[in-house]
């Protein structure tokens, strides 16, 4: 009994010991694949790579240089010398046509004004007379104690009373016309855009009170390449023009109190193309571009902005990489990217792009869908080598 017993506890020690050995050597063998194939990675550069896809972007004009003016802009004059008595309206103000900005006063208007009420009622006051003598004058007429000759008289001495009080009150109006000079009003709607006087101060005729302008709508100016142009025109009609803020810092002409909620940043304003010159149909290698650019905010200013970006407002859904996966050739001027073949090893492709935005460019030919753009810094490689992805999410 003793010798099954010490048998089947030898086999089960060896088997344990297989089992143990078997297991071990797996074990091995694994770490050193593992080993392995971390050794053979370490022989390659690694580089982020993006894999080109769908993506919906605008199009973007960087740098583009844009003039923008005031449709009008009209300085208000005193019509008439006085005393700027009352300012009713204060910068970035919106008036409406007919609208009182200021009145002024004249002490020699006023004078003559009263002056002008005094000879009235005096005139006034004869004409009753004369028109009361006249009467008593028919009465007596009637009964032959008077002559018709001197009716005739007094009738005409009251027709004389009647015409005296009319030219008075002629007068008073040509007096009327200069006090209603002193009222200063709105020719039209806009915006106040600067008040050079104060209250209380003497003005004279013709000199300047208010600026007004209509700031509301702007028209820009800018030159173009053609290629730029017909990216914008690709997807519509209507852009977003972008400011750098610093530009809109340091402002001479005032912002609406109130914003208006456009959905934009406070630096980007809607435009559209009003006209190019010449068209986009003609093979020029540049367009003079007038726009209609909105601003309804009153931030953008009519002056000169270098620097700006213009935008579609509207996207284009394509295959698109990462701007930075783009090279250009600097003999032919064509673009290419690198790519990965089969192998891992890198490889040029060159492609043809579209609009870009967003960081990003549409390749319109040269790479499909899912297929590697690298990255990285590619100054220490070289076409063919074999290199290590990291994956590059845009």
């Amino acid at each position: 009994m003793n010798a099954q017993k010490y048998l089947k506890l030898s086999i089960i020690g060896v088997i344990v010991i297989v089992v143990f050995f078997v297991g071990y050597g797996i074990y091995i063998n694994e770490e050193s694949r593992l080993h392995i194939d971390k050794m053979e990675a370490a022989k390659y550069t690694v580089l982020p790579v993006a894999y080109a896809d769908y993506r919906d972007i605008p199009a973007v004009i960087p740098n583009v240089n844009v003039t923008a003016r005031a449709p009008w802009t009209i300085d208000i004059t005193a019509q008439y010398e006085g005393i700027l008595r009352d300012i009713y309206v204060s910068p970035s103000q919106q008036v409406e046509e007919g609208m009182v900005l200021a009145v002024m006063e004249n002490h020699d208007i006023q004078a003559q004004l009263a002056a002008a009420e005094a000879d009235i009622e005096g005139a006034r006051a004869q004409l009753l007379n004369a028109e009361q003598t006249v009467s008593r004058y028919a009465y007596l007429l009637e009964y032959n104690a008077v002559s018709r000759q001197e009716y005739e008289n007094v009738v005409a001495q009251r027709d004389a009373s009647r015409a005296q009080l009319n030219n008075r009150i002629a007068q008073r109006e040509l007096v009327g016309f200069e006090e209603e000079k002193m009222v200063i009003s709105s020719p039209k709607a806009a915006t106040i855009v600067q008040v050079y006087r104060e209250a209380g101060k003497h003005v004279r005729a013709g000199e300047a009170i208010f600026m007004m302008a209509d700031t509301s709508t702007l028209n820009g100016f800018s030159i173009m390449t053609h290629e730029d142009l017909k990216k914008l025109l690709s997807l519509g009609n209507q852009f977003i023009l972008e400011i750098s803020p610093h530009q809109l810092m340091n402002k001479v002409y005032p912002t609406n109190s109130t914003l208006p909620n456009t959905g934009l940043k406070l630096n980007q304003f809607i435009m559209t193309i009003v006209r190019a010159v010449p068209d986009l149909q003609a093979e020029a290698e540049f367009h003079e571009v007038y726009w209609e650019v909105e601003n309804p905010s009153g931030i953008l200013e009519p002056t000169y902005y270098d620097g700006a970006k213009i935008l579609s407002k509207d996207t284009a859904h394509v295959l698109a990489v990462p701007s930075r996966g783009i090279q250009r050739d600097k003999k032919s001027g064509g673009f290419f990217v690198y790519t990965l073949d089969s192998e891992s090893r890198l490889a040029r492709r060159d492609v043809v792009c579209g609009i870009e935005g967003n960081n990003l460019t549409e390749i319109v030919s040269g790479i499909e869908k899912g297929e590697p753009i690298v990255i990285g810094d590619l100054s220490n490689c070289t076409v063919g080598m074999k290199v290590g992805a990291s994956k590059y999410e845009f």
